[in-house]
């Protein structure tokens, strides 16, 4: 999930990834300044119980994936897709959504501990994460790759990828792809992709535009945003597609069915599609919210 270069990075995207790039050493939580606890709110009753008198819920987030999240120009407001649709749940729901924002590959152990019940943070669905926490599915994403314009013809699925070096985000899906891509390529009697791990997109991105590596394998919706931003860049269509999900502790069904139910009446009300078209992402949007939908 991030992207290879070697230009500067555009004024648009700068406005962006420097709040992110200082935020990115602690994890900070929001400002809490829209109260939205509502006692009758369409959707308080289907709350746990335990969750019904509280008037915050402090969820998990890697504020560092725009377009799905991001910090504003005052390092402190998030925005993004999954601030647009916190806000939607919140009036469903009665109760206030406040994101804490934390390193991407600490966010499952945080729910699997009980630091957290609920994540939001563009992850992907998989079996392999189903095993240690559940989704409510609510975007369908594809990874992709990103390079320079000069090579947007060039590198297109993992296949071509053999030979090249790749970035890659700790804890993402693109990380054993680039693995099992690399084998592949040995098999196949080729060279294999030499993949770099870092922490965060700004930093893949960067090693992009530095020509530290060849590509970045990302999601394609995130890819593809910040290539909009950043003069240069272009974003492959995916070679695979899976949903994101928003993430939760296990043991947490009933908080599951009351987001789930949240969301389909964000689907119905027109809120959830706009939240996703005021960044250009309409072809992402579902119609049925499943729970641990990810089959791969």
């Amino acid at each position: 999930m991030t992207r290879p270069r070697h230009l500067s990075l555009s004024a648009a995207a700068l406005a962006l990834a420097l709040p992110v790039l200082l935020s990115a050493c602690g994890g900070s939580s929001e400002a809490d300044e829209k109260p939205s606890f509502d006692e009758s709110a369409p959707l308080h009753s289907a709350l746990p119980k335990e969750l019904q008198g509280e008037k915050s819920i402090t969820i998990a987030s890697n504020v560092e994936y725009p377009p799905f999240e991001f910090l504003d120009t005052d390092n402190k407001t998030v925005l993004g897709i999954d601030r647009e649709i916190a806000d939607g749940l919140e009036k469903q729901l009665g109760i206030d959504i406040v994101f804490d924002n934390i390193a991407f590959d600490a966010i499952i152990p945080g729910l699997a501990s009980g630091r957290y019940q609920m994540a939001m943070s563009a992850m992907t669905d998989n079996l392999e994460r189903q095993k240690e926490v559940d989704f409510v599915d609510y975007f369908a994403a594809g990874a992709g790759i990103m390079t320079h314009e000069a090579d947007a013809g060039k590198y297109t699925t993992l296949a071509d990828m053999c030979g090249t070096s790749v970035a890659v985000v700790k804890g993402t899906t693109e990380v054993p792809q680039a693995e099992e891509a690399s084998k592949q390529c040995e098999a196949d009697g080729k060279e294999p992709i030499k993949a770099t791990v870092f922490p965060g997109q700004n930093q893949v991105i960067l090693a992009l535009q530095n020509e530290r590596v060849d590509a970045i394998l990302m999601d394609s919706a995130p890819g593809a945003y910040a290539a909009s931003q950043t003069e240069g860049l272009v974003m492959s269509k995916p070679y695979e597609s899976q949903p994101f999900g928003i993430v939760f502790a296990k043991g947490t069904d009933e908080l599951q069915q009351a987001v789930q139910q949240a969301l389909q009446a964000l689907k119905e009300n027109g809120d959830y599609d706009k939240a996703l078209a005021k960044f250009g992402l309409e072809s992402g949007a579902i119609d049925e919210f499943t729970i641990n939908g990810g089959t791969q």
